[in-house]
């Protein structure tokens, strides 16, 4: 059952990749992207001769429990061991609502010091069977330090609730 979950997390994850690397396609002119398999990175691509890193988590958690959060869960370690901002290479860090049709952008050294000088919650023993430990960004709170778009949902990538 937990292979299960955490093959369709990955596959939620994969999908939402796709459409945020697509958005910056076609609004940014981002070319050439390559998807990445490892903490690196989610995806990276070119714009004006530079290469870009981003990091996306794609977030359904309150489609599937019906529930308003408001929270971004910034993770930090799994397992005991250092991960998600603390490890990736990116350059920015994208949080996308496919449900809610939005994606948040923020450079990724932006969000490490906004996590670290505000008073932002830190939560233990969450996702991947209480093994994940990071922050909870609270996106109204905080907007005005994050770059908002509005991103139509892909309505034959994202189908009805399971």
């Amino acid at each position: 059952m937990g292979t299960q979950k955490w093959l369709n997390d990955l596959s939620e994850g994969q999908k939402g990749e796709r459409v945020v690397a697509n958005h910056f396609n076609k609004n940014f002119g981002l070319d050439d992207i390559s998807y990445n398999d490892n903490s690196e990175y989610d995806f990276k691509g070119n714009k004006d001769g530079k290469t870009l890193y981003f990091e996306v988590k794609t977030d359904r958690y309150e489609y599937f429990k019906e529930v308003n959060t408001y929270n971004m869960f910034i993770e930090i370690t799994c397992s005991g061991k250092p991960s998600g901002i603390l490890t990736s290479k990116s350059d920015y860090f994208v949080y996308y609502y496919p449900d809610l049709e939005k994606l948040y952008i923020i450079p990724m050294d932006e969000l490490r010091m906004l996590c670290i000088k505000e008073d932002i919650d830190l939560t233990s023993m969450s996702g991947d069977g209480g093994r994940t430990e990071g922050y909870l960004v609270h996106r109204n709170l905080w907007k005005e330090k994050f770059k908002i778009y509005n991103i139509k949902k892909d309505t034959d990538l994202w189908k009805e609730k399971k």
